[in-house]
């Protein structure tokens, strides 16, 4: 099993999307999930577009860019792109890492029972209450970008 999400900078999981089957490619699931349409509404603002980072396994696209590839003839520009990025990753995981360290029963390969309980619920309230967690405390990911997430009541609500 496996999720798709996107996190911000100030370490707040803004979407999740899934489960889905842990076989499935990262680009099928973007498709299903339909994250790119979402971006297309919500990432264009007063003529401009941004965009969100994503691993190797996503194609490089007009709302997610990844990493450049064929590492042996990249401009020095792009090998400088690439290691920034891979930074930002990291701490991006973070806060992929965070649910599993709050709420270890949703570590899959331990303790989920694919057919004896609801995972996607379990897995969106570890998330929900992971973000509380984060409004109170912070998060490495909001030191990293030293962002500060909202309020408990400013997510609440």
């Amino acid at each position: 099993m496996k999720y798709q999400s996107v996190v911000t900078p100030n370490g707040i999981m803004l979407r999740l999307d899934g489960p889905f089957n842990g076989r499935r490619h990262d680009s099928a699931i973007v498709h299903f999930s339909s994250l790119i349409e979402d971006c297309s509404i919500n990432l264009e603002s007063n003529g401009k577009s941004y965009a969100i980072y994503g691993d190797s396994g996503y194609a490089n696209q007009k709302y997610i860019k990844v990493g450049y590839k064929n590492r042996k003839r990249l401009t020095q520009a792009q090998k400088t792109f690439n290691s920034d990025m891979s930074a930002l990753r990291v701490s991006v995981e973070y806060g992929f890492g965070k649910v599993i360290t709050l709420f270890a029963f949703c570590d899959f390969k331990k303790n989920q029972k694919l057919l004896l309980q609801d995972l996607k619920r379990q897995y969106q309230a570890a998330a929900i209450l992971t973000n509380c967690h984060t409004c109170l405390n912070g998060s490495q990911v909001s030191d990293y970008f030293n962002c500060s997430p909202p309020t408990l009541e400013e997510y609440l609500l």
